[in-house]
């Protein structure tokens, strides 16, 4: 029993694109109807389903299709793998990296990574993909870039290695004029009586701080970009509570600031690869960079 790579593309690129045939064809430059020839024969040598349907219309994976596309991905990783060890071999073509992070890190880590690898490596084209945390690890399962460096919640991440860099504390920031910038001590609650500026997305959030607590503070509102919540503080419409590397007093005046790293958890900042695919010697090279001008600790 033989399978083609355009059967196997078409299983993980429908369902990438949500069971939707004419999404898929269009993301693999094809046509609707080789999609549906390459999904049938590959049924048809199964003897089984592998995609749900609804009428003429595929909705999901059934048992058997799930361990297939897992193994399907697999394949695609591999000889993605392959390409990869191909390229850096061949001086006469330029290697690409890729790599997803969001767009605080990019502002407020990378740029002297950026600026030393770039120099070092001109063979290499980097391309950054600025995506929120969630969607930055997900172009990495998708194979969509080759890394990320991206904060870490809680969230399962399969099929993925992790390497933590670093962590990132909280401080609280807002006008001279708030109260809490005088107080001698500050706590959860009396942060909780004025409007909160707070970080949010789908893998890193505050609320739940609070929550723990047993505290329902006022949201002012939420955002996941920090310089926007520094400028609605600056309004004066709340205080924010940010990653302590993002303010500075000369830069961000006339904000104050007040170390909060006592009442939050630290952001985890990781390295996101796919478990078990090929680590070109571009993407080692970027790391070490990283990691060389990271705060010892």
């Amino acid at each position: 029993m033989r399978f083609s790579l355009n059967q196997i593309q078409s299983i993980v690129e429908i369902a990438r694109a949500g069971f939707h045939v004419s999404k898929a064809a269009a993301n693999l430059n094809t046509s609707q109807s080789a999609i549906s020839k390459h999904l049938k024969s590959l049924e048809n040598t199964l003897a089984r389903p592998v995609f749900l349907r609804s009428g003429k219309r595929l909705a999901g994976l059934t048992p058997e299709g799930e361990k297939i596309l897992k193994y399907a991905e697999r394949v695609l990783q591999d000889l993605a793998s392959i390409e990869k060890i191909g390229v850096e071999a061949n001086v006469l073509e330029r290697e690409t990296l890729a790599l997803a992070t969001t767009p605080t890190l990019a502002h407020y880590l990378l740029p002297t990574t950026v600026k030393t690898f770039t120099h070092a490596n001109p063979d290499v084209h980097l391309r950054i993909q600025v995506e929120e945390s969630d969607k930055a690890v997900a172009a990495v399962q998708r194979g969509e870039c080759d890394f990320a460096i991206a904060p870490i919640g809680k969230r399962p991440m399969n099929g993925l290695s992790i390497d933590v860099l670093l962590e990132w504390s909280r401080v609280l920031i807002g006008t001279k004029e708030c109260p809490l910038f005088a107080a001698r001590e500050i706590s959860l609650e009396t942060i909780a009586t004025e409007p909160i500026i707070a970080f949010e997305t789908p893998t890193v959030s505050l609320r739940e701080t609070f929550k723990l607590h047993g505290l329902n503070p006022n949201y002012a509102l939420t955002t996941s970009n920090p310089d926007v919540m520094k400028a609605y503080a600056a309004q004066g419409l709340g205080v924010a509570i940010v990653a302590t590397p993002t303010f500075d007093p000369v830069r961000d005046a006339p904000l104050v600031a007040r170390d909060a790293s006592h009442l939050f958890p630290n952001v985890t900042i990781a390295s996101v690869h796919k478990e078990d695919g090929y680590r070109t010697i571009a993407q080692k090279r970027f790391l070490s960079n990283l990691k060389s001008v990271l705060p010892a600790g």
